[in-house]
C-alpha cells in the first residue's frame, strides 16, 4: 500500500538522520536487492571489453571467472572499458555499485573505477572512485550513484551542486559501461576483477516540505547530528568556552616563535625560511635555524562558505533583507569554472562563513577570527598557512604562511584541455607580463621572516608527456608557440620535404604547417613533439623562476602545486627550478611519493583530506571516510606516512573551514572542514591532528635517526606516447 508523503520537519525532528533509513515509500513496487551488471562466468563475451594500454583475458580460479586486466605503462590512464554487449541498465532504483578487485600484481596500484558514459565530457560519469591497493589484497570496493539512500518521486532539479540531496548526479536510466584504469603508473599492474553489481534499493519519498532545506548558517536543515548549531546563543557559548581551552592548551612546548623546532638541532639561521637535508631527510630551516617541518592548512579565510543564492533563493530558509546590517554578506560573482554558474555571466551570493562570525562575535568578527584562529592552530600543533589564506592573517606576524600567485589575463594555447582551463602559451609576452603583474602585488610579504614561500599557480594542466606539443599543432596559425614550434622544426629540418620524410605527413609547405590543425601521428613525430613538450615545460619553471627571484631573491620558490600525476618531465624540470616541488595528493598516504631516479628535491603536499557524510554534508569530498571518527583515523596514517618519507617536508589539509552544502561556485560541497560552517571545529578531527602535531619533530627525528625512514621507490621513466586527457580529470 502507497504511504503518504512524510512531513520533513517533523521527520527530521524525530529521526535526527540524514534520512538514511526507514523513509516512507511512495510506492510498494517490489525492487530486487541488487543486480548483476558483470560477473564474467561462462557466456561472457570478452569483445566487450576495450582496453588502452593493456591485455585482458578471462581467467578460471576455484571454479570461479575472473578478468584479469594487465595493464602498461605507456598511457596516463591504462585499463579497460567493459561494455554490455546489449541494451543498457537503468540504474535509478540502486544507491551504490560495488566490484571486487584483488591487486594480483607486485606494486602498490592507486586504481580509478567509474560507471557510466562520458560522452558528455569529465563531469558526465554517474560514479567515480579512487583507492588504493596493496600488492595480494583483495577489496569490495563501492560508491554512491546519487547522493543519498533516498529520491525524489519528482525532480526538484536542484543546481549548482556537485552532489544534491534526493537526486541522481545524472541520468541513470541507460549505464551501458564500467572503466577500471589505474592512475599514471609507474610500473606494469595486473587486477582480477569480479562481480561487478548495483546494490542498495532507495527509498522514494515526496519532495513536498523539502524546500528551503539550508538554516540560518547555511548548514543542512533536515538533519541533525552531535554539534549541529540550532542557536545564536549556541555560536556565543562554543566562542567563550573554546577561548577557555585555548588558554589552556597554548601549543607544544617544543615550538619557537615561528613553529620551528626549538630544542632540536642548531643549523645556518639566514632570517628566511629556507630548506636543507639534514641526517638523511629534508627539511624547511626556519629564520633561527632551527628545523622546521610545515604541518598546516589551507584557504584559511572568512568566504569559504560563500554560496550563490541566484536561480536557488527558495533553497535558504533565511536570507536578511539588503537593508539590514546582514546586507554586508551579500556579494557579487563572475562566471564560475564549472557547473550551473558556469553559464552565467554573474550570480549573486551571500557569505554564511561570515555572517555566522559576525552572529558569534558582534561587529569585531574580523579581528577575532584572526585572534581566534592563530590560536587554534598553535594549539593544535599547526604551524603554516596554506594556499589561499586571508591577507590579514598571514601579515600578522603570529603564523608562518604561503604566499600564493595567480596568473591571469594570458593567452593561451587554444587547443589544450585540462580541469581548470587551457594552458598558458609561455611564448607570447602576456605571460611573462602578467607574471611580473600579479609578483608585484606580493612585494609586502618579500622581506618577512614568516614567508615560507611561494607558490605560483595551481594545478596546471600539464597533461600526458607531449600533450601541449600536440595541442600546439592544433591550434590556429597565429598561436605564438606553433609559430615558435614551427621554427625550431625550420632549423633542424632545412625543408619541409624532409619533415615529411620523417613524419609520414604530405604538407606542401611550412605555411601549410602552420595552417592545418590537425595532429600528425604522435609515434612518427615524437621526437619532436617530445622536445617541444619539455620547452614548454622549461620555459614556465625557468621564466617564474626568473621573475620571482627578481622580485623575492630570499624566498623559496614552492612551485606549481602539481595535481593528479605528471610526466617524468615536468617533475624534473620542476625539481630543477623549484626549490621545493608541491604536490597536492589525495590518496590515503604518501609512503610511495617519491621522485625520478637522480632526483633528490624535498616535496610539500599542498592539499589533502578526507571527508564523510555523517555531520550534515552532502558530498564527502575526493578521498572518502566512514565516519569522522574515520577521518581522524585516516588523517594521523596520512601524517606518519609523510613523516616518514624522507622527500616530504609538511603537509597542508585542504581546506580549513566546510564547504556549504548548496555548494561554492563551481558546485563543490564538501566536507572538508577542520571546522564546520558555523566555525566550530570537528572534535574527531583536532583531537588527532594534535596528538600528530605535539609529536612530529620526536617522531621524524627519532625514525632517521634509527634509519627508519621509508625511502619510495623509483619508478621506471615513462614514455607515454598516447595522450589520454580523460586521466587528467578531477575526481567529482
Amino acid at each position: 500500500m502507497q504511504k503518504a508523503p512524510l512531513n520533513w520537519l517533523k521527520y527530521a525532528s524525530l529521526t535526527g538522520c540524514l534520512l538514511s533509513a526507514n523513509v516512507w515509500s511512495a510506492s510498494s513496487t517490489a525492487v530486487p536487492d541488487g543486480i548483476t551488471l558483470f560477473n564474467f562466468e561462462q557466456g561472457f563475451d570478452l569483445s566487450s571489453v576495450i582496453t588502452n594500454d593493456a591485455k585482458a583475458k578471462l581467467l578460471n580460479k576455484n571454479g570461479s571467472t575472473q578478468l584479469l586486466v594487465e595493464t602498461g605503462i605507456r598511457s596516463g590512464a591504462p585499463g579497460v572499458t567493459i561494455k554490455r554487449p546489449q541494451g543498457s541498465w537503468d540504474l535509478n532504483n540502486y544507491y551504490h555499485v560495488k566490484m571486487d578487485i584483488t591487486n594480483a600484481g607486485e606494486h602498490p596500484a592507486r586504481i580509478i573505477f567509474k560507471v557510466g558514459d562520458p560522452a558528455d565530457g569529465m563531469e558526465a560519469w554517474q560514479m567515480e572512485i579512487r583507492f588504493d591497493l596493496a600488492p595480494g589484497e583483495t577489496k569490495t570496493v563501492s560508491d554512491d550513484i546519487i547522493t543519498t539512500p533516498w529520491r525524489f518521486t519528482k525532480p526538484l532539479n536542484l543546481k549548482a551542486m556537485r552532489a544534491a540531496p534526493g537526486e541522481a548526479k545524472s541520468d541513470l536510466s541507460a549505464i551501458e559501461q564500467v572503466k577500471i584504469t589505474i592512475n599514471y603508473p609507474s610500473n606494469e599492474h595486473k587486477l582480477l576483477i569480479d562481480n561487478i553489481r548495483a546494490t542498495n534499493p532507495v527509498r522514494w519519498v515526496e519532495p513536498d516540505g523539502f524546500l528551503p532545506f539550508v538554516d540560518r548558517f547555511g548548514q543542512y536543515k533536515h538533519a541533525h547530528w552531535p554539534g549541529k548549531t540550532l542557536s545564536v546563543d549556541d555560536l556565543k557559548q562554543q566562542a567563550q568556552e573554546e577561548k577557555r581551552a585555548l588558554k589552556a592548551q597554548p601549543g607544544p612546548a617544543e615550538f619557537n616563535k615561528y613553529g620551528g623546532w626549538k630544542n632540536g638541532p642548531k643549523l645556518t639561521a639566514s632570517g628566511f625560511f629556507r630548506v636543507e637535508k639534514y641526517d638523511g631527510a629534508w627539511w624547511f630551516v626556519d629564520p633561527n635555524g632551527r628545523l622546521f617541518w610545515s604541518h598546516g592548512v589551507g584557504v584559511v579565510n572568512m568566504g569559504t562558505a560563500i554560496t550563490g543564492i541566484t536561480d536557488r533563493e527558495d533553497y535558504f530558509e533565511w536570507l536578511p533583507a539588503k537593508d539590514s546590517e546582514f546586507a554586508q554578506f551579500y556579494g557579487k560573482a563572475g562566471r564560475a569554472s564549472h557547473g550551473y554558474y558556469k553559464t552565467l555571466p554573474e550570480r549573486e551570493t551571500y557569505n554564511f562563513t561570515a555572517s555566522n562570525l559576525y552572529q558569534k562575535y558582534g561587529q569585531n568578527w574580523r579581528d577575532e577570527f584572526a585572534e581566534v584562529t592563530h590560536a587554534r592552530l598553535r594549539s593544535w600543533g599547526m604551524n603554516t598557512l596554506g594556499v589561499a589564506s586571508d591577507k590579514q592573517l598571514i601579515t600578522d606576524g603570529i603564523t608562518p604562511y604561503t604566499e600564493t600567485v595567480w596568473v591571469r589575463g594570458t593567452k593561451k594555447i587554444e587547443a589544450s584541455k585540462g580541469y581548470w582551463g587551457k594552458f598558458h602559451d609561455v611564448f607570447d609576452p602576456s605571460f611573462k607580463r602578467q607574471l611580473k603583474k600579479a609578483l608585484s602585488n606580493r612585494e609586502h610579504t618579500i622581506d618577512d621572516p614568516y614567508l615560507l614561500g611561494f607558490f605560483v599557480e595551481n594545478e596546471l594542466s600539464w597533461g600526458a608527456e607531449g600533450s601541449l606539443a600536440v595541442a600546439t599543432l592544433q591550434s590556429p596559425a597565429d598561436q605564438p608557440a606553433k609559430i615558435e614550434f614551427i621554427n625550431d622544426l625550420k632549423q633542424k629540418y632545412k625543408n619541409i620535404a624532409l619533415l615529411n620524410q620523417k613524419w609520414g605527413t604530405q604538407h606542401s609547405s611550412w605555411q601549410d604547417l602552420l595552417i592545418t590543425t590537425q595532429a600528425p601521428n604522435q609515434s612518427k613525430a615524437w621526437d619532436d613533439i617530445s622536445a617541444f613538450y619539455k620547452k614548454i615545460v622549461q620555459t614556465y619553471f625557468s621564466t617564474v623562476r626568473s621573475e620571482l627571484k627578481k622580485i623575492a631573491p630570499n624566498a623559496l620558490y614552492l612551485g606549481c602545486r602539481l595535481a593528479w600525476a605528471n610526466s617524468d618531465t615536468v617533475i624534473r624540470t620542476a625539481a630543477e627550478y623549484s626549490d621545493v616541488i608541491s604536490m597536492n595528493k589525495y590518496q590515503y598516504n604518501v609512503q610511495n611519493v617519491g621522485l625520478p631516479k637522480g632526483v633528490d628535491k624535498p616535496i610539500l603536499i599542498g592539499e589533502f583530506h578526507f571527508g564523510s557524510l555523517d555531520r550534515g554534508a552532502l558530498h564527502l569530498g575526493v578521498v572518502e571516510a566512514k565516519s569522522q571518527s574515520h577521518r581522524a583515523e585516516l588523517y594521523t596514517e596520512y601524517l606518519d606516512s609523510a613523516l616518514l618519507n624522507p622527500y616530504i617536508v609538511g603537509t597542508h589539509w585542504f581546506q580549513y573551514a566546510e564547504q556549504p552544502p548548496t555548494g561554492r561556485g563551481d558546485g563543490e560541497n564538501y566536507n572538508v572542514g577542520i571546522v564546520d560552517l558555523a566555525d566550530k571545529p570537528f572534535p574527531e578531527l583536532v583531537k588527532s591532528i594534535k596528538e600528530v602535531g605535539y609529536r612530529f619533530y620526536d617522531f621524524r627525528s627519532e625514525a632517521a635517526a634509527n634509519d627508519k625512514l621509508v625511502e619510495p621507490k623509483k619508478p621506471k621513466k615513462l614514455n607515454t606516447i598516447q595522450i589520454d586527457e580523460d586521466a587528467h580529470t578531477r575526481s567529482n
